[in-house]
């Protein structure tokens, strides 16, 4: 069954992360990449957005969002960086390894020509999102 839920996370949307599939098997998210995305090489995705793009794709597949409310959070997340990001969009490809109490994760993140660049893995909780709500 695939989830159609979007999230309201404000980081991601800065970033330009879209969501473009979710089902019980993981999820799929995207960047299209624009300038302020570089590290100081000009040419090279920041490692730190490919990680962060990693990660939603990782948290979403765990526990899709619901009503745009994310219903996990991360707990380790390790990244293997292979080549340099770079191009017009990078994809993460996520799948879940386990499901349990604790949700175990594996993301694939790739340049829109198929180049893998890095290989992500995570540990993921599930939350009650009215534990984190302003009182």
């Amino acid at each position: 069954m695939e989830q159609e839920q979007k999230s309201i996370n404000h980081f991601n949307r800065y970033l330009g992360i879209e969501i473009q599939h979710i089902d019980e098997e993981g999820c799929t998210a995207i960047l299209k990449i624009r300038p302020e995305h570089f590290n100081s090489l000009g040419t090279v995705v920041h490692g730190g957005v490919t990680s962060s793009l990693a990660d939603v794709a990782m948290g979403h597949g765990a526990a899709p969002p619901i009503n745009g409310v994310q219903q996990c959070v991360t707990v380790e997340c390790k990244m293997n960086y292979l080549a340099p990001a770079n191009g017009d969009m990078l994809i993460a490809q996520s799948k879940v390894l386990k499901r349990g109490r604790i949700i175990v994760m594996e993301a694939r993140v790739t340049t829109s020509d198929g180049k893998l660049v890095a290989i992500a893995l995570g540990t993921y909780a599930r939350v009650n999102p009215e534990h984190f709500q302003k009182k």
